[in-house]
């Protein structure tokens, strides 16, 4: 006989309020505190490790661009269209002059530094070297870059004749201050251009590239003497913030003349962008890793948690409640356990990150370090930046794994016949 005919109601399913299985949920979690708490802890320190590392990652690659563009290639760099794909002599901007004090007016603009440069053959006594000669305004270089820093002997250029000399060019001239280089080139005419120069300054940066390479001379000099009138090949800039380098991009772009080519430090430092993304590449690939290590750990736990409750899910669907509102009571308590987890991994790297960002942390005078700081390029110290991607990226992705980690054991709740569930043994 059915129960309509012995007068009795079939159950109807329960609804329960949805605020009702937060509260539920939360109350279930803290029957288990110390499995609880080892969730939330193994969330918070995956969340904590990630929140970190992406800090630190954001203010060691500022570090690596500003580093690596302090010398002398800076951030932004205007050219003539075809001078970067062939630098010739001819291949200049004119009315330079008027270029930089209209790019100084730009929002952002930290300085700008006209630059002159041509091969030449640099000879003293009987030795000769090819060497890039470079026609730099003194006082601007200085304020901008790091070169002029790395002056190992007597001044950076003082007078209209001076030459500053990488030391590895010095070496293989022969030469030491005052004495006298001659530099030999081909004019923006097709003449012969002629540069009588005394050292007044040698460099050494640790780059042998450029130590047995660079010669930096006044630029009224070298224009002058490759009859160049008031061109030049680059108009270096820098802007105060690295970070905001497409704001400052628009604002050049727009105060360019025709024909003007504006290239920044990513075309002009191909492999310290690709050095960059490799890093970034390699970091994200472990913290996958260990993302889905704590993602692994967590759905053991919600495992643990169905086949110790089989008998209450047992009764809670003898007594009319729907499998999906378990499976939904249980994503409750993972999605409250991950909350407890994202809160104390927050709040341990907030905790770390928020002083390091001031004091920084030492990176290139690290006993032992300097070599390979020098070549990395590394800065004297690693200021970690705070981002939206330390609040968003791990949290996010430990959620999905702390769902899926809920709904894998969840679905055995679906398979579950009342009678069975309440005879399992505790």
């Amino acid at each position: 006989m059915s129960d309509t005919t012995l007068g009795m109601a079939a159950p109807r399913p329960i609804r329960a309020p949805s605020g009702m299985f937060v509260r539920v949920a939360w109350r279930n979690l803290w029957r288990h505190r110390l499995r609880t708490w080892m969730s939330a802890a193994g969330l918070a320190f995956a969340i904590f490790l990630v929140s970190f590392f992406v800090a630190m990652q954001a203010g060691s690659y500022g570090g690596w661009i500003e580093t690596a563009t302090s010398l002398m290639v800076g951030h932004l760099q205007v050219q003539h269209p075809d001078y970067f794909d062939n630098p010739k002599t001819t291949h200049s901007l004119p009315n330079a002059t008027e270029l930089a004090r209209r790019l100084e007016q730009a929002p952002g603009i930290a300085g700008v530094a006209p630059r002159a440069e041509a091969f030449a053959l640099a000879s003293s006594g009987e030795r000769s070297f090819g060497a890039l000669v470079m026609g730099v305004d003194a006082e601007r270089e200085s304020a901008l870059f790091a070169l002029p820093g790395h002056i190992t002997a007597g001044e950076y250029l003082p007078r209209r004749d001076s030459a500053f000399v990488g030391a590895a060019l010095a070496a293989n001239l022969g030469v030491e201050l005052g004495a006298e280089i001659t530099a030999l080139g081909s004019s923006e005419e097709g003449g012969v251009a002629a540069l009588i120069l005394r050292v007044d300054g040698t460099f050494e940066t640790g780059q042998p590239e450029l130590d047995r390479s660079i010669m930096q001379v006044p630029l009224a000099a070298m224009q002058n003497a490759f009859e160049m009138g008031d061109s030049v090949h680059r108009v270096v800039l820098n802007g105060v913030d690295v970070n905001r380098l497409g704001e400052l991009e628009q604002a050049v772009a727009e105060l360019l003349p025709p024909g003007a080519r504006l290239l920044n430090w990513r075309t002009l430092l191909p492999e310290l962008e690709q050095s960059v993304q490799l890093d970034r590449i390699s970091a994200q690939m472990v913290y996958w890793l260990l993302m889905i290590v704590v993602t692994m750990s967590v759905v053991n736990a919600f495992i643990m948690t169905v086949f110790e409750r089989t008998r209450e899910f047992g009764m809670l669907l003898a007594i009319g409640m729907k499998p999906n509102a378990i499976v939904a009571m249980l994503i409750v308590e993972a999605v409250c356990v991950w909350a407890l987890g994202v809160a104390l991994g927050l709040a341990l790297c907030l905790a770390a990150v928020l002083p390091l960002a001031e004091i920084g942390i030492p990176a290139a005078n690290m006993e032992g370090m300097e070599e390979m700081a020098a070549q990395m390029m590394l800065p004297e110290r690693l200021y970690p930046v705070v981002k939206a991607d330390m609040f968003v990226m791990a949290p996010a992705v430990m959620l999905a794994g702390t769902l899926i980690a809920a709904l894998i054991p969840a679905l055995r709740v679906r398979r579950m016949r009342p009678v069975d569930a309440l005879r399992e043994e505790e």
